[in-house]
């Protein structure tokens, strides 16, 4: 929470204000005509991506979905034409998120955004939403026909903590304490006829994300306090999601961590497999799920898509030499690639350290062996995340240190 929270606390007013003017307006516009229902995914990026083609093999080919199911994705620079004609194969509808916003005048959603977005400009009245690194341990559809759905129109599956009392979210959002857990967003149902308006309070919430996400984590609560301050009614399974952990090296020592979340129906079945802190890789380590068949099929899955796809975006051939010594060093821009993860610009500055495109684990870089560029460390707050070294071809090869240990290539521009 910032520290300045009692101060923040006197601005509140003006959002309350804005607030009250999207519920009226929301209740002043005649809702779109919705039919049938379908799945939204918020798939773009090479990263989201992979992880999308895991979560559609389960979807088609292990739990046998017949819904229609979207993939929304923020403009031309998240998804190729390549990739849009590799998941035609999962009779899938792509949609850009931009394209929706431009259409419909407002502003353009980010990536957490742009999941209350896609479910209220889908066409789909009964919206199930996943997130791009969840796996459906069985069919979704079978949830729409549940009591609690057909009684609330909405179903929210929870997170392990709560907020207490004295949080600002509370007055934030103008809903009165209760002891009851967060809201895990990673899946959520919605009939859209049914709760039109805490379905816009959402998106406003997330529309004014520099606001609300200083005090909840990314779009999960907007969910949650919206139905809340309108008093609309959601069905939740009872209990906490069980915590799958995993083991990852890092510069600290091997630690033991999370790799997913997984999430019950009403009668306790576990139906999700939720990738939250081990998201699949393309070409890196991919811990286990703890069950050896879904093993099984995810990583056969992966496997699948390394012979469509090298993980890949932007073909870019190097077109300059790493020149960081003596009177003329100016700062070198480069495409910094986490091969099948993101892709990214940076700018290595004569200093050591990294400017535009810098991250907590690369600040800095360095050079192995003087004024002789042939070899580069790259490193953040921990110590040295990855070494890379140039291939004949002028781009720089090597692979992360820790976590998943994804190959990593440097193209100067």
């Amino acid at each position: 929470m910032p520290p300045d929270t009692p101060s923040l606390s006197k601005g509140f007013d003006h959002l309350h204000r804005l607030q009250d003017a999207a519920i009226e307006a929301a209740k002043a516009s005649s809702p779109p005509r919705f039919h049938g229902s379908g799945i939204v995914i918020v798939a773009g990026g090479p990263r989201y991506f992979t992880n999308a083609w895991v979560a559609l093999t389960c979807l088609r080919d292990v739990v046998g979905t017949t819904l229609p199911i979207q993939i929304w994705h923020l403009g031309p620079d998240e998804l190729t034409g390549e990739m849009r004609h590799l998941v035609s194969r999962f009779d899938v509808e792509v949609v850009d998120a931009y394209d929706v916003a431009n259409r419909s005048r407002v502003r353009h959603p980010g990536g957490w955004e742009c999941k209350p977005f896609a479910i209220r400009h889908t066409p789909y009245r009964h919206v199930i939403l996943l997130d791009a690194d969840n796996v459906p341990l069985t069919d979704p559809a079978e949830l729409l026909d549940t009591p609690q759905y057909r009684a609330t129109g909405a179903i929210f599956w929870p997170d392990n903590q709560s907020h207490p009392k004295e949080s600002p979210v509370w007055e934030l959002f103008r809903v009165a304490y209760r002891q009851e857990l967060e809201v895990e967003s990673g899946q959520l149902v919605v009939d859209k006829e049914r709760c039109w308006l805490p379905l816009n309070l959402a998106q406003h919430f997330n529309e004014h994300s520099d606001a609300y996400y200083r005090f909840v984590y990314g779009d999960k609560e907007t969910f949650h306090f919206a139905w809340r301050q309108l008093g609309q009614p959601y069905a939740m399974p009872a209990g906490r999601p069980t915590i799958v952990h995993c083991h990852w090296e890092t510069p600290q020592g091997r630690k033991r961590m999370t790799a997913a979340l997984e999430q019950r129906d009403f009668e306790g079945r576990t139906i999700f497999h939720h990738r939250t802190g081990a998201e699949w890789s393309l070409l890196g380590d991919n811990p286990s799920t703890g069950r050896p068949e879904l093993d099984e099929v995810c990583r056969a899955a992966l496997a699948d898509l390394r012979t469509k796809w090298d993980g890949r975006m932007r073909r870019i051939e190097p077109r300059a030499k790493l020149e960081m010594s003596g009177a003329s060093a100016a700062a070198q821009h480069c495409l910094l690639r986490r091969v099948g993860v993101e892709e990214r610009t940076i700018t290595l500055l004569p200093n050591g350290s990294i400017g535009t495109g810098a991250t907590i684990d690369c600040r800095w870089w360095r050079v192995a062996d003087g004024h002789r560029i042939s070899s580069l460390t790259f490193g953040g707050d921990d110590g040295a995340t990855c070494h890379l070294t140039r291939d004949r071809d002028g781009i720089w090869r090597g692979r992360e240190l820790w976590f998943q240990r994804v190959p990593v290539e440097l193209v100067p521009l």
